[in-house]
């Protein structure tokens, strides 16, 4: 699949966002603390709201955490289950919108959509007593406190928590959908429950494991990179490949720091990865100008032409000169470092959008 139309719908869907995040599992702790980093890094800086920024953190750490302690942990004999669910997030001006999807069993369902109609028929106050009646009793079980988490994110985020609970392709399981919303304005929530499912099943059907919309500034990246880093495997070539993967997400950030368009002071994009049978693939989008479009189409084709013996000597001659260029855009060097990487030839595709021109990129690795 070179699906360069997936990439950039993703991006005219979110122009609006400051930032969109989806990362379809595995789920376990060490990821809590870079799915808070890729929010703050960007939000501290454009928002300026520290208070806020924390409620926004904690709101983040609360739902992640709830997958973790509420998502069924698959066994051997559920291995025809394909995923443990998605987790999503999204900035749009001071509002921020976080969804996720977790597998929870059957015998399970009554108790938890009793514990939800429960607290969203609460007021702040009740949630309060609530929360303390049963930090009182003790009433903490292996997975955390009897509704704690749930208590805690609807008094936080001060809204209602919307939901679905819809059967899985296990008759064991169920996919609980949940909608967290909060905002520093009085907007009230809009259920985009239909809209996650949507992306999750895209996800799914074309085997995508994370998609990121936003600003690629060095700070912003680094937290993507650790999640894919620690992501991929375990075993010596599953390593090896994890670090192909990082290269190509510096080099890509590279690229998108020399070539997008700057809007408001900001060079934004969308990144993609994903599987192709044994491989992994990295998708990229971005706007840049008409002269940008002319000179990387040039350079691109006569990076694909080039035979695997010509493109590294090609790369050696450039590294070379590269040394003596001050601007190293000029060089070309990230395109061919990216080429000798993949297994195949760079796909790219440009896309007329809002008179620049939106240019995707994708290399398998």
């Amino acid at each position: 699949m070179n699906d360069h139309q997936s990439t950039f719908q993703i991006y005219v869907d979110s122009q609006q966002d400051q930032i969109a995040f989806s990362y379809r599992g595995p789920f376990h702790e060490s990821l809590t603390e870079r799915i808070v980093d890729i929010s703050e890094n960007t939000l501290v800086d454009q928002m300026g709201l520290r208070k806020i920024n924390r409620k926004v953190s904690f709101l983040l750490v609360e739902c992640f955490q709830n997958i973790i302690k509420h998502g069924e942990k698959l066994n051997l004999e559920e291995q025809l289950i394909r995923d443990e669910g998605m987790f999503s997030f999204r900035n749009t001006g001071d509002s921020y919108m976080i969804n996720s999807v977790n597998l929870v069993k059957s015998d399970e369902v009554e108790e938890l959509k009793s514990q939800v109609d429960t607290i969203n028929s609460k007021s702040k106050e009740e949630l309060k007593e609530m929360f303390r009646k049963q930090l009182q009793e003790n009433e903490i079980s292996e997975k955390g406190g009897a509704g704690l988490g749930l208590i805690e994110i609807a008094r936080k985020s001060g809204n209602k928590l919307e939901y679905k609970i819809e059967p899985n392709e296990n008759p064991n399981l169920f996919n609980f959908h949940q909608q967290v919303f909060f905002s520093k304005s009085e907007e009230s929530a809009e259920n985009r429950i239909e809209e996650t499912k949507a992306l999750y099943n895209h996800l799914i059907s074309n085997d995508l494991l994370m998609s990121y919309k936003g600003d690629f500034s060095q700070k912003s990246i680094l937290p993507l990179l650790d999640i894919v880093e620690s992501n991929i495997g375990t075993t010596p070539e599953e390593i090896a490949m994890a670090k192909k993967v990082g290269h190509v997400l510096i080099e890509i950030l590279q690229n998108i720091s020399r070539h997008a368009v700057s809007l408001d002071g900001e060079r934004d994009g969308v990144l993609i990865i994903g599987k192709r049978n044994d491989h992994f693939f990295v998708q990229s989008g971005n706007l840049v100008s008409d002269a940008n479009k002319a000179e990387l189409k040039k350079r691109l084709d006569f990076i694909n032409a080039q035979s695997e013996e010509s493109l590294n000597q090609l790369h050696k001659e450039k590294i070379k000169s590269s040394v003596h260029l001050e601007d190293r855009s000029k060089s070309g060097l990230g395109l061919i470092q990216i080429a000798k990487v993949g297994i195949s030839a760079i796909s790219y595709n440009f896309q007329s959008l809002n008179g620049h021109s939106f240019f995707t990129l994708e290399i398998t690795v």
